[in-house]
């Protein structure tokens, strides 16, 4: 192999070397190294119909060639559930960051999938990267619209402004709001359904639903603020050190300005009094309303789902990238656990992004993110429950109601992607009809 780019153009679909191929994508994967350096990164591009492809770097000794491939589909989806112009990539660094050179990986990374950025992929912050990495990467490729979360003093508009989180709480907020409506108007209904998701509308107050965030990063940290101020009640919050936990809701404030000066919650064992730290797993043995995983993948499974059933959980809200699998996905929603999808809950980074890719200001970003999740989040849910109504699964059914939004909603973004690729293709006569139509996917 080169031991600068190896690409998908030489892989043999028909021996299925890479095996996630399909109709969709991905058009490109890039395996990179530096001999010099000793980096090692990749590079995959799924699908540019909608836009140049766009995704953070991560940073982390985890990254695998399936995991960044995975989360570039999700990409492609997010970016076209947002209706914003781009498609779906996602690049990977495999190191620890605080472990190498991290100025000279990044540079080098740069320095390899240049040829791409910004036409075919433009980068941002992800797991394991910062604005100042956004920075280097920038001026090594020599284009400040090959990446976004770059720091203000390049226009950028940072991920440190917490605009995933925000989006997050939009998502959550959204949610709660037209469950409220529903119960408002369909108040008989309900009162006969057998689920325990429609227990939640018998809360008066948000504040009185019990929140639980896995993970205090920026997504997680920043969705633990804005649920704050929205007067939603956050109980436990975890990483990889602990979890910290309090019935009567945190003092969110004050935890984030106590974690201004430590690296990891379980630091805060030295502040007298104040916390108490519990092993990081307790966050799946404590009673709460809502679950946000807002950390790595793979998550929520087979082991950890039936323990969220137990303790009570009724809406699960992605602010991670693909925190669920496919089996606990199913196993939940066969439950009646209503989850909103990570390309939906967590776009907030990405319409930010879109913004600041524009040269507009953070007020305008955030002030698109409420408008565009609000939106999709509301079509998501209406078209989950008129499909679960539409499949004779009525709410005043005594049997639990198998609430998919991320099926209705996947299909939607597939319908974009789909119309995209055709008018690519130059098939404007079909394209029209599956406007028209808005017919299912089918190659």
């Amino acid at each position: 192999m080169d031991s600068q780019i190896s690409s998908s153009s030489s892989f043999n679909t028909q021996s299925h070397s890479w095996p996630e191929l399909d109709e969709w994508g991905p058009e490109k994967v890039l395996q990179v190294y530096d001999p010099d350096t000793g980096m090692k990164g990749l590079l995959v591009i799924d699908n540019t119909s909608t836009g140049p492809g766009k995704g953070g770097i991560r940073f982390a000794e985890s990254v695998t060639p399936v995991e960044v491939f995975r989360l570039a589909r999700t990409m492609t989806w997010k970016c076209a559930a947002a209706g914003i112009p781009f498609g779906g990539a996602k690049g990977g660094i495999i190191a620890n960051p605080n472990k190498v050179d991290r100025v000279e990986w990044i540079k080098s990374f740069a320095k390899m999938i240049k040829p791409y950025c910004p036409s075919q992929y433009i980068a941002a912050t992800d797991v394991g990267t910062t604005e100042l990495d956004m920075a280097v990467f920038a001026h090594e490729i020599g284009d400040m619209h090959s990446c976004t979360g770059k720091p203000q003093e390049l226009g950028g508009i940072p991920h440190e402004l917490g605009t995933t989180g925000y989006g997050v709480s939009v998502a959550l907020d959204t949610t709660l709001n037209f469950l409220k409506d529903m119960e408002n108007k369909n108040k008989d209904k309900l009162n006969k359904s057998n689920s325990n998701l429609f227990k939640l509308l018998n809360t008066n107050k948000k504040e009185d639903i019990k929140v639980v965030i896995q993970g205090f990063g920026n997504v997680g940290s920043f969705t633990a603020k804005f649920l704050n101020e929205l007067d939603i009640k956050v109980v436990g919050v975890n990483d990889v050190s602990g979890f910290v936990y309090d019935s009567k809701g945190l003092d969110i404030p004050q935890l984030m300005k106590d974690m201004k000066e430590k690296e990891k919650l379980s630091d805060l064992s030295d502040i007298r009094n104040s916390y108490s730290i519990s092993d990081k797993d307790t966050i799946f043995e404590v009673e709460a309303d809502i679950f946000i995983p807002a950390a790595m993948t793979g998550v929520i499974n087979d082991k950890t789902a039936p323990k969220l059933l137990y303790q009570g959980v009724k809406i699960i809200v992605e602010a991670a990238n693909i925190p669920t699998t496919p089996s606990a996905d199913a196993y939940l929603i066969d439950k009646g656990l209503l989850i909103i999808p990570d390309f939906i809950a967590n776009a907030g980074g990405v319409i930010g992004s879109f913004v600041e890719y524009q040269g507009r200001t953070e007020k305008e970003a955030f002030e698109l993110i409420l408008y565009k999740i609000t939106k999709n989040t509301q079509q998501a849910l209406t078209k989950s429950f008129l499909q679960t109504e539409n499949n004779n699964n009525t709410f005043s059914d005594t049997k639990i109601p198998k609430i998919n939004v991320r099926e209705v909603a996947m299909e939607t973004a597939k319908q974009i992607v789909y119309r995209a690729m055709l008018l690519r293709k130059g098939a404007i006569n079909v394209a029209r009809e599956a406007y028209a139509r808005k017919e299912k996917i089918t190659f």
